[in-house]
């Protein structure tokens, strides 16, 4: 076709069939149906005689029996398809009906005379009834005039998969299969070895398990007819009403399978709709997607289980809410993060429990009027109030050394005679007193055998063996989320009405 503009009417393609004698290169039709074999198919706009508005997709060029024999390729009619709505574009070979209406040839869909699920062809067919006498001069031909013998073409890009086996069908049961391997069974409870019954059930597949033409077909050949298999089969759906699915989850091997579920199914029994594939991804454009159970909801996976969201999630219990885990339960917040319960908060740790913050308040919220005592530091600070009381005061002016576990014990100073003031003068101090002060000293001067390194004055009696605190508290390295906000997609208007432009045919 030159280029430049193309100008399309909405009439058939060249070569039509005539219908009446006046035309010399064409026979009189007068049959009310025709049976013919396919010769070329316009499936999208790559085809040569693809109009630009694409007004003849699925029209089909047909070589009718017994009319057209002899006659070339180019010469041959062409037909419509005879329904829109319910479209099966046949494959080159392939044997159709055809109809004739208001001048025009319409085709059924393809006649099933080679029983194959995947083609139907009536192979080498077209090219017997072709131009006979311009194909033996042709340089195809052998030395001998035989025509010589090439690979059946289907289409442009078609091929068969010799795996792709037709369903098995039980009586009652209507079968949509498709060429490469995908159905729709409307059946019933047959399908079911333990079921008595016959209860409906519509079964989804696309994408034949692989295995089956070795493992469950009843016959290796083409014709063998195989079961769908919700386990193997590439994706699928089944909806039941009562019967029971051998399905087997991919997680059954899983150590928390099952573990979190009260009541969990011993088979998929009953009404059932079971989806099952590589990925399943739910959408909900506008609103919402929500899921109701007059049981338990339950998640499962090898890996992790996540919830995102850039508003709020929020948990609601009616009863209890249950956080297990065999390793960390981490919870994070940028802000505030409150627990508030009307009875008991217990925190167990078979280890360490660690409060780390900026202040640290118990038995109020914001009180700081009476401050935490450091148990190590108060047992230094007596000491030196010994030390001094013992007349050694140059002794407690640096801070006592607490890194170490040895620390000798304090001997009276020149200052204990001038302890005390008596009317005849400075008075020594009582030996049973500083006896006293010494055994004191010796009590605070004790590591505590509860710190990971003991160090000295840590282990006074009225210094705890298991619980510490640190005067200054340490500053906690906390990482911000730094979620980002997004902004929702704007979804136009879908609802469609009669005076939009999709209708609209001028």
């Amino acid at each position: 076709m030159a280029s430049g503009n193309r100008y399309v009417t909405r009439t058939k393609p060249s070569g039509l069939l005539a219908t009446s004698t006046t035309s010399d290169s064409a026979k009189s039709v007068t049959k009310s149906y025709y049976e013919a074999i396919v010769v070329d198919v316009i499936v999208d706009h790559f085809h040569p005689q693809y109009s630009a508005d694409g007004y003849n997709v699925g029209m089909i060029k047909v070589r009718i029996f017994s009319v057209h024999d002899g006659r070339d390729d180019e010469l041959l009619d062409w037909a419509e398809p005879m329904d829109t709505t319910i479209q099966e574009l046949p494959l080159l070979g392939e044997f159709v009906v055809l109809h004739k209406f208001l001048g025009n040839f319409f085709y059924m869909r393809k006649v099933n005379i080679a029983h194959r699920l995947q083609e139907n062809s009536m192979l080498k067919l077209n090219d017997a009834l072709n131009n006979r006498s311009k194909k033996l001069s042709s340089p195809t031909t052998s030395g001998n005039g035989e025509i010589e013998s090439e690979p059946h073409q289907f289409g442009e890009y078609y091929k068969p998969d010799s795996r792709v086996r037709p369903l098995k069908h039980f009586e009652g049961d209507v079968l949509f299969q498709g060429r490469m391997g995908h159905s729709i069974r409307f059946g019933s409870s047959q399908i079911d070895p333990s079921s008595k019954g016959m209860a409906p059930n519509l079964i989804l597949r696309t994408g034949q398990a692989k295995d089956v033409e070795t493992d469950a077909c009843t016959s290796d050949k083409i014709f063998g007819l195989i079961l769908e298999d919700v386990n193997k089969d590439a994706s699928s759906i089944w909806m039941t009403s009562d019967q029971v699915i051998p399905y087997e989850p991919t997680t059954i091997n899983v150590g928390s399978f099952y573990r979190s579920i009260k009541n969990p199914p011993q088979q998929y029994d009953g009404a059932s709709i079971i989806l099952n594939s590589d990925r399943i991804v739910l959408g909900a454009k506008k609103t919402h997607i929500m899921m109701f159970a007059q049981e338990e909801i339950y998640l499962n996976s090898f890996k992790n289980t996540a919830v995102d969201t850039d508003s709020s999630i929020i948990l609601t219990a009616n009863i209890d809410i249950r956080n297990l885990a065999s390793r960390n339960i981490d919870n994070i917040a940028d802000n505030d993060y409150t627990i508030s319960v009307g009875n008991n908060v217990s925190i167990i740790a078979e280890n360490a429990i660690s409060f780390v913050a900026d202040k640290l308040y118990f038995g109020s919220v914001t009180g700081d009027a009476e401050p935490m005592v450091g148990g190590t530091s108060l047992s230094k600070w007596l000491a030196r109030l010994i030390v001094t009381l013992m007349g050694t005061p140059s002794a407690v002016l640096p801070w006592v050394d607490a890194t170490t576990t040895i620390v000798p014990l304090p001997v009276p100073g020149p200052a204990t005679a001038a302890h005390v003031i008596t009317p005849v003068g400075p008075g020594l101090l009582n030996p049973d007193i500083m006896a006293g002060l010494i055994r004191l000293y010796g009590e605070l001067v004790l590591p505590n055998p509860g710190q990971s390194i003991p160090t000295a004055f840590s282990g006074a009696p009225f210094n705890s063996g298991d619980g510490f605190v640190k005067l200054g508290n340490e500053v906690p390295e906390i990482v911000e989320n730094n979620f980002k906000t997004g902004k929702p997609t704007v979804i136009e208007n879908n609802t469609w009405t009669l005076t939009d432009n999709y209708y609209r045919t001028v």
